[in-house]
């Protein structure tokens, strides 16, 4: 599997490994959640991960700071 590297020069194992790491920003962590690409790695973003798709069921859009 290749290796990923970030936009900052860091190298994961993998992209997976990237999307699920535990030091990204909180507003990349809430992006991967709502694009399906980061399993949720504690309560709180279980409960974000449910809040986003309780959105997403009410056609409300999702905005994430640039």
């Amino acid at each position: 599997m290749p290796k990923y590297i970030d936009t900052d020069g860091i190298e994961y194992e993998s992209y997976e490994a990237y999307c699920n790491a535990p030091d990204l920003d909180p507003d990349e962590v809430g992006v991967l959640l709502s694009l399906g690409r980061r399993t949720p790695q504690n309560d709180y973003e279980k409960r974000l991960l449910k809040e986003i798709k309780e959105l997403k069921e009410k056609n409300i859009p999702i905005e994430f700071p640039q």
